[in-house]
């Protein structure tokens, strides 16, 4: 999940004074009923998202705008967004590196922050967003709006523009996979283009299991700022949780909380680890290596900082993340004690 982690779970910005505006451009409304079930026919679609929530339609939603975590899922299985939102610009994105986004407008770049009128001017048939667990019990917090939406009230006024359907980012990395798997079919993605993908995950997992169960190495996937330096709980997050089954030795943070072990710069030289995975957003390597705390750690004098991608939960971004982190696993060495 590549975001600003920091500003998971809170609201930054307040909500546009567009509404008026918006829905006068908007001619969509959503439908919710207690089915559990997804379906499409000739004249209504039907889809229930991991919430619980069924969102109806007289027709197969065509133009969609969501979450960035999620669009770059559902571009790699041919399902193409004509909107996006989410905290960084996808230009600057690295996930969408070899997919084509010139037709894509981009409807917000920052936490919260949406241009209402943009939105409702591309008159969306469907909303996609995501939402995080609040604990390791997987709690969804249904006081707070989905993730990227500044609260609950700024929520609601999206929705009279499209209605929203909703993916749960935490849990058991392979259930979310499996998830964007369903909601992309349900909007058309083709079976030998997902059957394709999913070949090619199950080699890039081989290839990772083995070379993990080789290596001696240890990681700590980190992100850091000026506030401290945070190191994630590889249980806690989907992707890293799918690498540690398959045998990637992660370094487990002490302090305590969820998702984030969170130090400060005077303890940041503490974590340890053999090899960072460094997130896209936040300080690089060159600011890490000038944290006098840090500048001596095993790690950073080696070199062995990689990114941390935070590759998309679909079987291409995780196929390819793998490969990556195989050849990253490959190339280092064991630097501590």
């Amino acid at each position: 999940m590549t975001f600003l982690p920091k500003y998971r779970g809170r609201s930054v910005l307040a909500v546009a004074a567009l509404v008026t505006a918006a829905l006068a451009l908007s001619g969509c409304a959503s439908g919710s009923s207690t089915s559990d079930t997804a379906s499409s026919s000739s004249t209504t679609w039907s889809f229930t998202d991991d919430l619980g929530k069924t969102v109806t339609l007289d027709h197969k939603p065509t133009t969609i705008v969501g979450q960035n975590e999620t669009m770059v899922s559902l571009m790699n299985y041919g399902v193409n967004p004509i909107g996006t939102f989410g905290s960084f610009d996808i230009t600057q994105d690295a996930r969408y590196k070899d997919l084509d986004v010139t037709s894509i407008t981009q409807i917000g770049t920052e936490f919260g922050a949406f241009d209402l009128e943009a939105l409702a001017a591309l008159q969306p048939d469907l909303i996609i967003a995501d939402v995080y667990p609040v604990d390791e019990k997987g709690t969804i917090d249904a006081t707070q709006p989905d993730f990227g939406f500044s609260d609950l009230e700024q929520q609601k006024q999206i929705e009279k523009i499209a209605p929203i359907v909703t993916v749960v980012m935490g849990g058991d990395g392979a259930d979310v996979i499996d998830s964007i798997v369903k909601l992309s079919t349900a909007l058309g993605a083709d079976d030998d283009t997902l059957a394709t993908a999913k070949a090619a995950y199950d080699n890039a997992s081989s290839e990772l299991k083995q070379v993990a169960e080789e290596s001696k190495l240890t990681v700590a996937t980190v992100y850091a700022d000026a506030d401290g330096y945070y190191v994630v709980k590889a249980d806690e997050d989907p992707a890293l949780d799918i690498y540690k089954d398959l045998g990637v030795d992660f370094i487990e943070p002490t302090p305590e909380g969820y998702y984030w072990g969170i130090y400060s710069w005077e303890n940041a030289g503490k974590v340890g680890g053999d090899l960072i995975l460094l997130n896209q957003s936040g300080y690089q390597q060159d600011e890490l290596s000038k944290q006098p705390t840090l500048a001596n750690t095993a790690a950073i004098k080696s070199g062995q900082v990689y990114p941390w991608l935070s590759a998309g939960l679909d079987y291409v971004s995780q196929a390819s993340y793998m490969k990556q982190l195989a050849g990253y696993l490959g190339e280092a060495k064991v630097v501590t004690d």
